[in-house]
């Protein structure tokens, strides 16, 4: 018997080494609800949205009523001067639509006034500015698609600028790193500190009364509009903002400081409202912001990927993360080739998404070498409608990387990105992306508590690039939301915060979830909890631009085997710590089999999902 037992405890222990560390139970429990779910960046961000839902909102409330609260408690990862990707699935048209938040450059900027004035685009102050474009998308989908007032869905938005919020100890470290730019600019320093110049420690309460006013400011404009109905009250309070004093105020200060904005640059933004950019991946329908993101990143590598057996090579094996990891290496060179505002540029999107390309690309993948090139494909050959190309285009037979790496996510320098996943009752789906107007690099505009968008860093001042600078361009904007269906049905919101590396979290995330379910279910931090990789073999979004050719960042619970056997295969590649990768995936799923909301929050930070 005790022979038996000694056998038994032998096979099982071989069984957990088979399978490595990561089979531990999950940190975090299953979150799961029959009604609805909702994952966001903060606690208090998932508790708004959770209390419009049971006050009888829809999805499109509770997501508006978090990006507001959000843009208040969240500002070292995003405030309202920044921007906000939404997709949107509303189950009465069963279709998917992309609302794109990303502010433009103003009309007064182009490549020539920057170099004449010996200006660049890093990422502080007035020189990288656009206009704030989050509160345009907020409002536009609770106008389009909600059910509330704004007066209704930014009560706790107002409450916690008016009355305060506890301090978060990340939010006050984000304040301390950057005590030595607020001193160039006295607003921030007002906004952000004590009348004394001190500090609020974590923990006690900060109050915002600056941004209280202004919210108050466009609840006002929407109670002198409400007879004529909810959607002119909302537009109302938008156009206060954008069209108003609060925009007068704004203009004021820039023009003050130098920037070449003037009133229409704000007056005539508006958050386009367009069809998104899909492909299907084995039974799903996965959907993206299009190529004035990097969205498409996503669906050109799943469309690659496709064509590998990738369950059977199993989950984190060194084939199943050779194949991932040169998969989007053959994705970002047509990303920083093909990829611009789409007011300015014709990508070849039907040739880029076309299963036949995705084939072509499919076959440079070598199962035995890392590739060290970075050239774009011919996509143009697949597409109807582009057939030249006139921009940069990607070529490098050996591609050396920057004496400095890219920064996938600004992390170090207070400034971060967050996400908000929302699923309810009715199969409705909200799913957004906000970032930007950061503690780091954003100037308070006087008065009126909103921080300026810096996102222009995401422009190139390089007339060859689709990417570049112009009057009006909005950046080629990281922020990229998923919204996923399965035959044809509402299965999935998911997306994380990253810069360059949301995509690679987001496929990883989703290829843990659809091909690996058996290992995670019904657990959803399951599968949030195991180790990722992360590719640096791109042009990094954020100015200067810098590269990290065939760098490959491996979280330290992978085994030393794929690691060795990675490396042999040529990648350049680094251990570090467990859950440091700069993600925090959040999603919710309907559950195929029961109908029952699966939410999960990525333990890399303090992202919170709830369910009821």
């Amino acid at each position: 018997m005790h022979r038996s037992f000694l056998a038994i405890f032998a096979s099982f222990a071989l069984i957990i080494a088979a399978f490595g560390a990561d089979t531990k139970a999950a940190e975090r429990p299953p979150v799961m609800g029959r009604n609805a779910g909702v994952s966001a960046g903060h606690p208090l961000t998932a508790a708004a949205a959770f209390e419009i839902l049971q006050k009888g909102g829809n999805a499109f409330d509770a997501g508006v009523a978090a990006l507001l609260v959000g843009g208040v408690v969240e500002q070292d990862f995003y405030s309202l001067g920044g921007e906000a990707l939404v997709l949107v699935y509303p189950k009465k048209t069963a279709k998917v639509t992309a609302i794109v938040g990303q502010g433009w450059a103003p009309k007064g900027a182009n490549i020539d006034w920057y170099n004449a004035r010996n200006k660049t685009l890093n990422g502080e102050g007035l020189d990288p500015a656009v206009v704030p474009g989050a509160l345009h998308a907020a409002l536009t989908v609770l106008e389009q698609y909600g059910t509330m007032s704004f007066e209704e869905v930014s009560a706790r938005a107002i409450e916690y600028s008016e009355q305060g919020f506890p301090m978060r100890p990340r939010t006050a470290a984000a304040i301390e790193k950057n005590l030595e730019f607020f001193k160039s600019w006295p607003d921030n320093q007002k906004y952000w500190l004590r009348p004394d110049g001190s500090m609020v420690p974590p923990g006690e309460t900060i109050k915002l009364p600056s941004l209280a006013r202004t919210l108050k400011k466009m609840v006002d404009a929407e109670r002198a509009a409400r007879s004529r109905g909810r959607a002119a009250g909302i537009i109302a309070a938008r156009d206060r903002f954008y069209k108003g004093d609060i925009a007068d105020d704004m203009v004021a200060f820039l023009q003050k400081h130098g920037a070449p904005f003037d009133k229409s640059d704000f007056s005539e933004f508006f958050a386009k409202v367009e069809q998104p950019a899909m492909t299907t991946y084995r039974g799903y329908e996965v959907y993206k912001h299009s190529f004035g993101s990097q969205g498409p990143t996503l669906l050109e590598a799943l469309n690659i990927l496709e064509n590998f057996d990738l369950k059977a090579m199993g989950r984190n094996s060194a084939d199943y993360l050779h194949t991932v990891t040169e998969a989007l290496k053959l994705a970002y060179a047509d990303r920083d080739t093909y990829y611009g505002d789409q007011a300015f540029v014709a990508t070849p999107a039907e040739g880029l998404l076309s299963k036949a390309y995705a084939r072509e690309r499919a076959k440079l993948i070598d199962m035995k070498h890392a590739s060290r090139s970075f050239v774009a494909g011919n996509p143009m050959a697949y597409d109807s409608k582009v057939k030249q190309w006139p921009y940069w285009t990607a070529n490098l037979a050996e591609a050396v990387p920057s004496p400095r790496l890219p920064d996938p996510e600004r992390v170090s320098g207070a400034k971060d990105t967050t996400h908000i996943s929302i699923i309810d009752k009715d199969g409705n789906i909200f799913d957004s992306t906000p970032s930007g107007g950061w503690i780091g690099g954003a100037v308070i505009l006087g008065d009126t508590g909103i921080g300026m968008s810096v996102r222009g860093e995401q422009l190139w001042l390089d007339k060859t690039r689709a990417a570049q600078l112009r009057p009006r361009a909005r950046p080629r904007y990281t922020l990229t939301p998923s919204i996923v269906l399965k035959d044809g049905q509402p299965f999935m919101a998911l997306g994380t915060p990253g810069g360059d590396n949301q995509e690679q979290t987001i496929i990883q995330a989703f290829l843990d979830i659809v091909e690996f379910w058996p290992e995670w279910y019904p657990n959803l931090h399951e599968a949030f909890e195991w180790p990722r990789i992360q590719t640096l073999h791109f042009y990094g979004s954020f100015w200067p631009h810098d590269s990290g050719f065939n760098k490959l960042n491996l979280e330290a619970q992978i085994p030393d085997s794929v690691f060795n056997d990675l490396k042999a295969r040529g990648h350049d590649v680094s251990r570090i710590k467990p859950f440091s990768i700069a993600s925090c995936a959040t999603a919710v799923i309907i559950d195929p089999a029961s109908g029952n909301r699966l939410a999960g929050a990525d333990p890399r930070r303090d992202c919170y999902a709830m369910a009821y």
